[in-house]
């Protein structure tokens, strides 16, 4: 395998993986496709799936297109489940099905994941990344089933994530929903605006242009 076009593939790989978090998913869609598939190492294979099954299942193209991608991580890569990407599969597996409102099969993969989120390795800056994603879609999946409580919970423990590691991917998203929860949980409105403003300043600082226009077009009730 040659070295240079190795590093090149993971370089785009990693600028795709980081879209993930800013929802700059047709962006991703273009780095991916620049990858050379052959140049990958097995692991840079898992990661390429995982990336390829997330942006399916967020785009919510056709769930069979989406479990294809996934099931090649855990039936063919990883079948003996030893890597992280299990665990990113199983989270993937569960936000596909929950856009396709499959909820019981959504709760099988994020019940598989739930239990192991707070032992999560936080190594680096990737390993973060990657347990931000699954704290965040779990405690997404619990507020779609109205369990605030779980949502809530798994919410302030990816915020403090986000602040022990002087991280601010992410943190802006887990503002937000955490200001949704607020309004679903009919909390006063101060506490909601408050919530909403540290969401609008940590989207500037990451550049998260989509979430800021989202946060613009929330009503605070």
């Amino acid at each position: 395998m040659n070295p240079p076009a190795q590093s090149a593939a993971n370089r785009l790989l990693d600028h795709a993986e980081f879209k993930l978090i800013t929802s700059e998913y047709d962006s991703a869609n273009n780095d991916l496709n620049q990858v050379v598939f052959d140049n990958l190492s097995i692991h840079g294979q898992m990661q390429y799936y995982f990336v390829k099954g997330y942006l399916s299942a967020l785009l919510e193209k056709p769930i069979a297109d989406t479990l294809y991608y996934f099931n090649l991580i855990l039936n063919d890569l990883d079948d003996t489940h030893s890597t992280i990407f299990t665990q990113l599969a199983y989270t993937g597996s569960g936000i596909a099905y929950g856009y396709n409102n499959e909820n019981q099969k959504s709760e099988f993969f994020f019940q598989k994941v739930f239990d192991d989120l707070h032992t999560l390795p936080l190594t680096d800056n990737k390993a973060i990344w990657r347990a931000l994603n699954m704290i965040f879609y779990t405690a997404e999946y619990f507020a779609r089933v109205q369990d605030y409580k779980t949502s809530d919970s798994l919410l302030q423990y990816g915020y403090e994530i986000c602040a022990n590691n002087h991280v601010t991917y992410y943190a802006a998203r887990i503002c937000y929903r955490r200001a949704q929860n607020a309004i679903a949980e009919g909390k006063d409105t101060a506490a909601v605006t408050d919530l909403i403003n540290d969401a609008k300043a940590f989207a500037r600082i990451n550049h998260n242009q989509k979430l800021l226009d989202r946060i613009k077009n929330t009503p605070l009730k």
